[in-house]
């Protein structure tokens, strides 16, 4: 089941499935905002959710949680992980007659926290090699065989992203708390809600967000109006975690489980469960 959309004169179908598949997208708003150490880190969480209720024999089951790099030329995903890439370039040139589990299973790579993850090494050009509506055909796929999907959505304007994004449960645009980041997430905002129109919302959190300021800064309420839009969330700066992180190939929570950046990112993904997960839990 499926809906199109036009993308520059193409129409793309959105993966629609009649699953429980939950998907979270997440864009940075600019270079370096922390996109991808977030997608990384959300799906962390997830993993680490899943094990907890989950027993040893159901964990041998289908897998539950995939993360998707979709920048085929400077995906770090892969990096922020230390994981070596099982799909090339080649293999979202083919025919979309040929994207089935199978094929979907034998690109994914795995995390020790359980993560599945599909990308490609990096390719000068890569953007502009693949076939889009492989990939369409790809994320739909994915979307039938995991619980869980966290997307990293590069900035560029690419027919995959839009239809990714189309697709996707709930939409993040990372930002930080300053002017020119602030002007491109409206605009990226404005931008996907109006090509997407009734499909999607987008939902904004701030990055790298100092709580005790006294200094001459913007603040969140200033972020607010700037964009006409409250914020989702927000998470603290924590230089020493990310950057620890990022060179040990890990995701923030497992080199410190215990740092602010960790436990923000902790309630952002509760903010971004499924409202049958919240209300289960609430009862309980």
């Amino acid at each position: 089941m499926t809906a199109s959309i036009m993308v520059n004169n193409d129409m793309l179908d959105i993966p629609e499935t009649e699953n429980h598949v939950h998907c979270i997208s997440i864009m940075g708003a600019a270079g370096g905002v922390g996109a991808t150490s977030l997608c990384v880190q959300i799906a962390h969480n997830i993993a680490m959710e899943s094990q907890k209720n989950t027993n040893r024999k159901e964990r041998t089951k289908e897998p539950r949680i995939c993360l998707i790099d979709l920048d085929f030329e400077g995906g770090a995903c892969s990096h922020h992980l230390d994981l070596a890439p099982n799909m090339s370039v080649s293999d979202l040139t083919v025919s979309t007659d040929g994207i089935d589990r199978a094929f979907v299973s034998a690109l994914t790579s795995t995390h020790s926290s359980g993560i599945d993850l599909i990308a490609t090494p990096n390719s000068l050009g890569g953007n502009d090699m693949v076939n889009p509506s492989t990939i369409v055909s790809l994320l739909d796929i994915v979307s039938q065989m995991y619980d869980h999907i966290v997307i990293d959505v590069p900035r560029y304007w690419r027919p995959w992203n839009i239809a990714a994004i189309g697709a996707s449960d709930r939409f993040i645009i990372l930002t930080e708390l300053t002017i020119p980041a602030l002007h491109l997430a409206r605009m990226r905002m404005n931008a996907v809600e109006e090509k997407l129109g009734e499909h999607i919302r987008a939902e904004v959190i701030i990055n790298k967000f100092e709580r005790r300021s006294f200094r001459n800064a913007l603040r969140q309420k200033d972020a607010e109006t700037a964009l006409n839009r409250d914020i989702t969330a927000t998470i603290c700066i924590d230089t020493d975690t990310l950057r620890d992180a990022i060179n040990c190939g890990e995701p923030a929570g497992v080199v410190r489980p215990e740092s602010r950046y960790v436990k923000d990112s902790r309630k952002v993904y509760k903010l971004l469960q499924p409202e049958q997960i919240k209300s289960k839990r609430s009862a309980a």
